[in-house]
Formats: structure tokens, sequence, C-alpha cells
């Protein structure tokens, strides 16, 4: 299917010359919002000793941080409670990591160190009512939630009534009321911190270089810079939780992935074996397709503590027999997941709206958003996808850029959820009464009935139309200053007109990819590539001209580097 094209508005004249940037770049900042010279600055150049702020600048810092160093001091059972997804997982480990360090180098017991995280399935998000009389049947005096708490309101209090202490360090929404607790959260409203962005992990190594730097003024001989070999971690879930890389996000990212690239983690070298990457190859991408999957995919199919001594193991051996289960739990997740899509094709037909609602009683709950997400990306429409777990049906939805998939479903299931939650993009929720399932997805149709028809057609968001001839090394290598690429730095898009095919065929198996030869406007010939664009042969070999949009990458082979474009979409011109 042909996409929606809209080319971005060209930004004023006079602004690359202004920020000192090439005119192309210039383009680029531009559509990311990077407007004044100290923003072009961060985001060209991220420096550690200029745009990462203080640990301390949070308001609530350090209280957080007294609380901690007295329950090490007094020989007080610690417990980190992290989220299941590899944001908590990794957030969860940068604060074992330091605790555990501060315990060694001061001398106290390393038993004051705990963690827990829950079960997807079967208990959910969260700190729950039940943990917390566990936690303190185990002696635990404080706990430190990673990628939740702000919203534990009544379980948090339950643990104070229990003579526990919290600190919560977390990013999510937060309702009304927030815990009455040691809050390390950026986006309060009376928060001083000047980056509101982060991903739990970004908050959560933040709160470790404040325990550090209080650690040393007490004289607990940690070395300087000791703090930055836990970026590696940073670097993943900045990326897998997708939150902005822009500002301080953009550093922690761009030094995290020069740490990752060197980790000495076993953990994280025994994922990198399995997914095939050399040290030293790992990209922001690499990230997104090939350890993030693997982390996430301990919580979907068995539990996320097996991510979580993944990360925390010390020894390479043990390293390897963990990351061979986490990789055996990845297929598992990967075979599950086509056979529910299987499942759901068959279902297509019944789905007449502009919504498609899809449930399946033998459907795990742990991986229906990913279900719905691949359906939304296949066919631009708002896809809702359910299954059942001990009496429970859980389900998870995504949507297209102009549709509040959270606001439908609140409205749809008014009198038949449990539960509900999420924002524009995604949601999730609960109900039990099964037989409702028909009813909940009549509304949603109504309610989707309202969407225009422009509006599933799939939508590319092009930086800028540029002559063919602009693929160039020199443009290729502006394009690849712009890394790491992610939610809100997008891999920039360009739009050709009248590109003359010489050539056009498949590669791949089965055909699955196109290879082109284009001519630009200068009598040079230029590649592309289309990936997984090879159901389109016939309708390109038919036109002699297209427009194309596409991504300008350097292409190595054999010691030799060249411009290429990669085919996002294409489209016959008009004369």
């Amino acid at each position: 299917m042909q996409k929606r094209w809209h080319i971005a508005e060209k930004a004023p004249v006079e602004f690359a010359a202004q920020v000192g940037a090439h005119p192309l770049v210039g383009q680029l900042l531009w559509n990311r919002g990077v407007r004044t010279p100290e923003e072009v600055d961060v985001f060209l150049n991220p420096s550690w000793e200029k745009h990462i702020h203080d640990a301390r600048k949070f308001a609530r810092m350090d209280g957080a941080v007294q609380r901690v160093l007295s329950a090490l001091e007094k020989g007080e059972r610690i417990t980190v409670h992290g989220d299941y997804d590899a944001d908590g997982v990794t957030g969860s480990t940068v604060i074992i990591n330091v605790l555990r360090e501060i315990v060694k180098t001061a001398g106290f017991s390393l038993d004051q160190i705990d963690f827990y995280i829950p079960h997807r399935d079967k208990e959910g998000y969260g700190l729950h009512r039940d943990t917390v009389p566990k936690l303190k049947a185990l002696g635990t005096a404080l706990i430190i939630t990673v990628d939740c708490g702000i919203a534990c309101v009544e379980e948090i209090a339950l643990a104070k009534g229990s003579d526990m202490d919290v600190v919560v360090v977390d990013h999510h929404n937060f309702g009304e009321t927030v815990p009455d607790a040691h809050l390390i959260h950026p986006g309060l409203p009376d928060e001083t911190y000047p980056f509101k962005s982060l991903a739990a992990v970004g908050v959560a190594y933040k709160f470790a270089c404040a325990l550090l730097a209080t650690a040393r003024e007490r004289g607990i001989a940690i070395p300087e810079g000791w703090e930055k070999w836990l970026l590696d971690l940073v670097a993943i879930a900045t990326v897998t939780d997708m939150v902005p890389l822009v500002g301080e996000n953009r550093v922690l990212e761009t030094y995290g992935l020069k740490v990752l690239n060197k980790t000495k983690r076993p953990g994280l070298r025994a994922i990198l074996e399995m997914a095939g990457v050399e040290p030293g190859n790992v990209t922001s991408e690499t990230i997104g397709f090939g350890i993030g999957p693997r982390i996430n995919a301990a919580g979907r199919m068995d539990h996320a503590s097996l991510a979580l001594r993944l990360m925390l193991s010390e020894d390479m051996d043990e390293a390897r027999d963990l990351a061979t289960e986490l990789e055996q739990l990845n297929k598992m997740r990967q075979d599950s997941t086509k056979k529910m899509m299987v499942e759901a094709e068959k279902m297509l037909d019944e789905q007449p709206g502009k919504i498609i609602v899809l449930w399946k009683e033998n459907w795990s709950p742990a991986l229906v958003g990913l279900v719905a997400g691949r359906y939304m990306d296949k066919y631009s429409r708002p896809v809702i996808a359910v299954g059942f777990h001990e009496k429970h049906w859980i389900g998870s939805g995504r949507s297209i850029p102009s549709y509040n998939i959270t606001d439908a479903v609140k409205a749809a299931g008014e009198g038949i959820l449990t539960r509900s939650g999420g924002h524009g993009a995604a949601c999730g929720f609960a109900l039990e009464d099964g037989k409702r399932l028909p009813e909940f997805a009549e509304r949603l149709n109504e309610h989707a009935s309202s969407i225009p028809d422009e509006e599933l057609i799939p939508l590319l968001q092009i930086d800028a139309e540029i002559p063919l001839s602009s693929v160039t090394m020199e443009n290729a290598e502006r394009v690849a200053a712009m890394e790491p690429f992610g939610m809100g730095n997008a891999k920039p898009l360009f739009v050709s007109r009248r590109c003359q095919v010489l050539s056009c065929d498949t590669m791949g198996n089965g055909g699955a990819h196109i290879r082109l030869s284009l001519l630009d406007e200068n009598g040079r010939k230029m590649k592309a590539v289309g990936f997984k664009m090879g159901s389109r042969l016939l309708e390109i070999m038919q036109k002699p001209e297209l427009d194309i949009a596409y991504t300008i990458t350097i292409n190595e082979w054999q010691g030799r580097r060249s411009a290429e474009c990669h085919l996002v979409d294409v489209a016959p011109s008009k004369r």
C-alpha cells in the first residue's frame, strides 16, 4: 500500500547559517524542534561535562539518598522492587550494582541487598498489597521501587504502616494523590530537575550518581567515574522505553552506546553473542531489535528475574547459561506470536469497521500487545487484542497518531472493564466477563467510525525533498552525525522526484526485497534497496520514472564505503 507523504515545511533560509550548520543538517534540526545554538550544540556535540545535569538537582534527592545510606549503615535490609520490562530490569540492575559497590567498599554486608520483580501474568504491574507482607516477612526495612510505584498510593501506605520506608524511582503518569514516600520522579509538579523525559533507567542512574557522590563525601572510597560503567544499561532502556532522544537523553544514549560497545558485563556480552552482534557494532537499532526483545522475553514468557539475574551475573559461564535460557524464551515468544498472528489473520474477515478487535482464550496476555502493534503497523488501523489468564481477560491496544486508543477504550468499556489505562498510542485493560467482549467490540467500532478514511492510510513524515544527486557520501555522513536515532529523532526521510528506473529485480529469500538501479538528473547511477518491498516489483517495473521516499545510508563492502538509498515507499512520477 502506498503511503501518504507529508513533507516538512522548509526551515528559514537563514537558520542553518545562524546555528553554523550545513543547510541539509539545518533542515533536519529544524524539523526536530532544535532551534537555538545551545540546543544545536547539545544535539550535534553532546558533552558529558557541558550537558549532563547534577543528579542532586532533584528536589527530593537528598532525603532519599540519606535514607538509603542510613539503611546501609544500620544493616537494614533493602529490597529493590523493579518492573518486568527492559526499563525496570536495567533500572533495577543500576541500583543493585551501586548498592553492592557501596556495601563492598564500605565493608557492609551484601546480604542486605535483595530484589523482587512481580510475575507479569500472576501479579501484574507495580507494587501489590500481597507483596508488602511478603517483603516484611523477609525482614525488609526499605523498599526501592524502580519503573513503578508512583501510582501505588495505597500499597505504599500499607508498607509504611508495616514500618517499611519506600523510595520511588519512576517516570510514569501519576494521579491526583502521590504516595507518602521519597519520590524521585522528573515529572512531579514541583520538581526542580531541568530535564523531564528520562526513562526509568535514566532516573535510576541519577539516583545512583547521587548515592555515590554522597557516599564519597562520607569517606567511602569509590573511584571517581565508576558510575560511567553503568551507562551500558542506561543506553538499553532509553531506546526500548521509547523516550525522546533529545536533550539529556541524547547525551546519555551517545555515551551509553560507547560503554555498551566496550561492556565488560558478562550478561550483556552473552546476549550480544546470542544475537550475533560483535562488540563495537552495537547501535540503537541493535538495542531495539536484538537486545531489548531478549530482555523482555523473560517477563513475557516466564519471569523477569531471569533477565535481572543475567544482568547481575559476574561470571561468563553462568551468564552464557542464563543467556541460553533467555534465548530459548525469546524463540518461544517469536513462535507464540507467529501462531497468534496466524490465528488472528483468520478473524480479519469479521472486522468490517475502522478498528480491529481480536480475542482468543488461548492467547497469552503478555503477547497481545505485540500482536496489536504488528497489525496496527500492517493495516494502519487501531488494533485491540485480548487474551485470557486465570479468570481475567486482559487486553492491549495500539493506535494510529490521530486516534486516542485509551480514551476510546474507556468510553466503550464503561460498565464492562474492571480497569484500563495508557496514553494516546497504547492502552491496557482487563475484564472478567468474556461474554461481554462482542458488546465491547461493537462499542469500539461505533466509537472508531468517526475516524476519517484518509487517516487510515499510513503517513510518512518526510524531512525534505532533495534531488537524487544529493545522495552523496558527504550527505550520508551528515545524516549519520544525527545518530543515535529513536523516538523524537527518527532516521531522516527524503523524497526525490522523477527518478529514472534503469533496472529492478528481487533479492533475498523468496524475492522478499527489491533492488533498483536509478539514474539521477546528472546521469549518475544510484543503487536503491527496498526491504520487504518484493511484492511491489511488477508495479515498479511498469513505471519508467518514480518518486521515491528513502533514507540515506552508508554501505560498507570489502573495505569500500558508498552512499545508497534504502527505500521506504515509491509512487509513480507525475509530469
